[in-house]
């Protein structure tokens, strides 16, 4: 029997098994081992008991060669391409799961951008980026222009009979009687062709168009056909209507609804004020040029003059003088009495010019006239001397015709003229109107005044509304945003208006409309620059103030109430600024001031009694919000109503200054007599009151009395409403209700009898409220300390290294674990160092080695040519 060979095969698979079995080696000189002198029993074994430093060197190497490395080369390198898609560091993903990942990011990115606010709408779908819904046709493309249904074939019939002469087949007669030649027959084919392909072409672009049409109207239909219900069964069967819900409602309600279109977005406040300047410039240049007399049409379209045009009709009109220059300065024109000269001038120029062209135009009406008499008086002579001449008739017929042509044509002339002239005296007329329309308007741009003289030149001989158009359109013609000093223009336009606001309250009489109507005006100047604004204020109230305290210094302390616009400019203040804040730069100070002549200002006549009531009034607008207790408010009410009040002889009241228990006007709001039949209370007003020249004898009667009594029981319901919450309610209005019981209630109106029971029952309703007792603030109950235990260990004389706390102890290991932690950062950082000298040192090696070589090879080249130089040489030589 023979021996089996192996094959090669085998060998190889056997060797590459034994390959595997066989352990990797280790060389034993690359293993360093850390030998313990003592082994002790329980002791950890350390884990860097054996090591191989050439392995990790070279790791170590490796691993700085692709982080350390490539850091150091790309330093000094501000570019850098960085491969950011899916994937593509992913050695573990295949090319098409790739793709697939890439996909289904990229519609999960679309989905949160776009799709956010979609309810449940399908998605879209696309191909090369166009949407399905638009390329919707399943019709066949479209034939090229060039095919035919013959395939460009010649037909049956032509071939049979042209084709070698026909052969056998028989012509029809009227083919026999053909004469045309071979040229002429196929000419006539190929148009009969054309026209075929022509009509083809014709009907499928026509029902194309029509398939178009019918996709659009499909297109609109499929909606509302989609919403119907289905159709109904056959004749016979029962239909079952289904109950519609609210869901179903509101699914439709979203279907059908209109989505909404995206709008042009709002505009800033800059582009806001922006286009008013523009506006007010643009109708400003309007008016100007109305005011010179130019319409719209010779300002926008100059005269035009061709490139061959000689100037022969030049003529010096209106249009061609020099123009008279009108200038302004704040919205007044400087130079009015030149322009009205100038323009009656150009009137008088005009209606002179005018009768002269009359009188000339009359003048030579005469003259034709007299020519046309003299004409047929020698007419009528020759006709009477030449009877037998037909020569003569001819001629003087001749000469009748052409007398007659220039008679039309003067009297055509005349009428052109005439006419001419009436329309240039209505231009004139319209012109002057405009002129004078355009003069009476206000400018639409004005200059910020200077100072408060400018203020007055600009708005003092304008009416009310006027003055209001002039205040906005200087605050529009200079918005902060236009440019940089508009801010500082305003501001001072802001501090002239406050010092024109009150001068108002001082005219005779008080402009409290203009007053009103400014409002507004500063409250928007206020929100610009509020920080110049309360300067501005603070600075009239300080003025006010201080006025305040030299009357009061020079009455031993006692005060004046002051005028209506001082009064006014605190009623301003609630308006401009907020009154609830703790405290304000100029609503603190400004009830401060109310306060101080509230508490300092004594009543001697009627006018004092209405300015106080007016200064309660204002504090109750400050402090409606924050509740804040005022008493001097509550005394002054309490005084007044002591004013009104019985006195007993024999006792003295308790009050409290600026009122006095005893003196001439200690009855100064006592009715003089029984006013119970008084229907009505009669309403006065404030700027009447407080005017300069109100006289104390229209004010020193009992109806002035009881507007003030019904006023400061208005007012003390409304401050008992406010302070109702207050701890100390009871004791601030119990002077009060003793003092409305001493009142004289049955002289007093009814309706003044209603508001004062209804005042008194408030009152005792809220004193009778219960309060709360005081107690000691409750306090959060504090837990007790938790020391740690002590513990003391016992020594079993062995060294116990970890004495202390515990907190101690691990404040210890924290160290020792940082300063391992530092050395191995130290040890680290040197290795890197001495990685990069070696990096640095080996590129210097292959640049010097480069150059040394680079140094031979040049060496070289020079000996050579050296030497082939000197063979040279010495072959010339020889």
């Amino acid at each position: 029997m023979a021996k089996k060979r192996k094959q090669l095969a085998d060998k190889i698979r056997v060797s590459r098994n034994k390959r595997k079995e066989t352990p990797k080696t280790v060389n034993p000189f690359e293993v360093k081992i850390n030998h313990q002198k003592h082994d002790v029993l329980g002791r950890k074994i350390s884990k860097h008991d054996k090591g191989m430093p050439g392995l990790s060197r070279s790791k170590a190497t490796k691993k700085r060669k692709e982080t350390l490395l490539q850091e150091y080369e790309n330093q000094f390198k501000a570019n850098k391409f960085v491969d950011q898609r899916f994937g593509e560091t992913d050695t573990s993903l295949s090319l098409e799961d790739k793709m697939l990942k890439r996909f289904a990011i990229e519609k999960l990115k679309m989905a949160d951008k776009h799709s956010k606010f979609n309810l449940n709408e399908d998605e879209e779908l696309t191909h090369y980026g166009q949407s399905l819904s638009q390329i919707e046709k399943f019709e066949d493309p479209d034939d090229s222009d060039e095919e035919d249904d013959d395939n460009g074939r010649i037909g049956a019939k032509m071939v049979s009979e042209e084709h070698f002469g026909g052969f056998m087949t028989r012509k029809e007669a009227e083919d026999a009687r053909d004469a045309r030649s071979w040229k002429e027959k196929m000419e006539d084919v190929i148009a009969k062709s054309k026209k075929e392909k022509y009509d083809r072409q014709m009907e499928k672009e026509k029902t194309k168009e029509m398939t178009e049409k019918l996709d659009e109207e499909w297109s609109s239909l499929r909606l509302l056909i989609s919403s119907l219900s289905k159709a109904k069964g056959s004749k016979g069967e029962e239909t079952v209507q289904k109950k519609v819900d609210d869901y179903d409602i509101a699914v439709r309600e979203l279907q059908f609804e209109m989505k909404g279109k995206a709008t042009d977005r709002m505009k800033t406040e800059e582009e806001i004020a922006r286009e008013e300047k523009e506006k007010l410039e643009k109708l400003e240049a309007d008016r100007i040029r109305r005011m010179k007399g130019m319409t719209e049409e010779e300002t926008s379209s100059g005269k035009h003059f061709s490139a061959d045009d000689l100037d022969d009709g030049f003529v010096i009109d209106g249009a061609d003088k020099e123009k008279f220059q009108v200038s302004y300065k704040d919205g007044k024109m400087v130079n009015y009495e030149d322009v009205e000269a100038h323009v009656s001038a150009e009137d008088k120029e005009g209606d002179e010019k005018n009768d002269s062209d009359v009188d000339e135009d009359d003048d030579e009406k005469g003259v034709t006239e007299e020519n046309e008499e003299e004409e047929e008086e020698e007419s009528g002579d020759d006709s009477d001397n030449s009877d037998d001449s037909f020569g003569d008739i001819a001629s003087e017929d001749e000469e009748a015709e052409e007398n007659g042509d220039k008679q039309e044509e003067e009297e055509k002339g005349i009428t052109i003229s005439l006419e001419q002239n009436r329309m240039s005296k209505e231009f004139d007329h319209k012109t002057r109107k405009m002129m004078e329309a355009a003069k009476k308007e206000i400018p639409y741009t004005f200059s910020v005044p200077e100072n408060y003289e400018a203020l007055l030149d600009l708005l003092q001989e304008n009416n009310i509304l006027d003055q209001i158009t002039i205040m906005q359109r200087v605050r529009t013609c200079h918005h902060p945003s236009l440019a940089e000093g508009n801010k500082s223009l305003l501001e001072t336009f802001f501090g002239l208006l406050v010092q024109y606001y009150g001068d108002l309250a001082l005219q005779k009489p008080p402009q409290l409309h203009l007053m009103d109507q400014m409002t507004p005006i500063l409250y928007s100047l206020t929100q610009q620059s509020p920080v110049a604004a309360a300067q501005a204020v603070v600075e009239q109230i300080a003025n006010r103030q201080k006025e305040f305290k030299q009357i009061c210094d020079r009455r031993a302390g006692r005060g004046m109430y002051p005028g209506l616009d001082t009064l006014l400019m605190f009623k301003l203040v609630s308006m401009l600024f907020p009154t609830s804040d703790f405290y304000h730069p100029v609503t603190t100070p400004a009830l401060l001031f109310l306060c101080q002549m509230l508490a300092q200002c004594s009543i001697s006549q009627e006018r004092d009694v209405a300015a106080g009531l007016f200064v309660c009034s204002i504090c109750l607008e400050y402090v409606s919000l924050s509740k804040r207790y005022i008493p001097e408010v509550v005394n002054f009410l309490h005084g007044l109503l002591f004013l009104a009040a019985e006195k007993d002889p024999n006792k003295i009241e308790p009050v409290i200054p600026p009122f006095k228990p005893v003196g001439k006007n200690v009855n100064l709001l006592l009715l003089s007599k029984a006013m119970s039949g008084v229907t009505e209370i009669k309403k006065w007003k404030m700027s009447e009151l407080l005017s300069i020249n109100m006289e104390r004898q229209a004010t020193c009667n009992d109806e002035f009395r009881l507007s003030a009594i019904n006023n400061s029981l208005i007012l003390i319901r409304e401050f008992s409403n406010l302070y109702a919450e207050l701890p100390s309610y009871k004791e601030i209005f119990t002077p009060i209700t003793n003092m409305c019981k001493k009142l004289p209630v049955q002289d007093f109106p009814t309706a003044l009898q209603k508001n004062l029971k209804n005042l008194m029952e408030n009152i005792c309703a809220n004193c009778q409220r219960k309060r709360q007792f005081l107690v000691i603030q409750k306090k959060k109950p504090q837990p007790l300390k938790m020391y740690e235990p002590k513990v003391e260990e016992v020594f079993d004389g062995k060294k116990n290294r970890q004495k202390g706390t515990k907190d101690f102890n691990e404040h210890q290991k924290l160290v020792h674990k940082h300063k391992r932690e530092l050395k191995g950062a130290i040890r680290e950082i040197k290795k890197d160092n001495q990685f990069l000298a070696r990096q640095k040192l080996q590129k210097q090696l292959l640049l010097d080695a480069e150059r040394k070589r680079k140094m031979k090879q040049i060496f070289a080249m020079l000996s050579a040519q050296e030497g082939d130089y000197k063979a040279m040489k010495r072959r010339k030589v020889e």
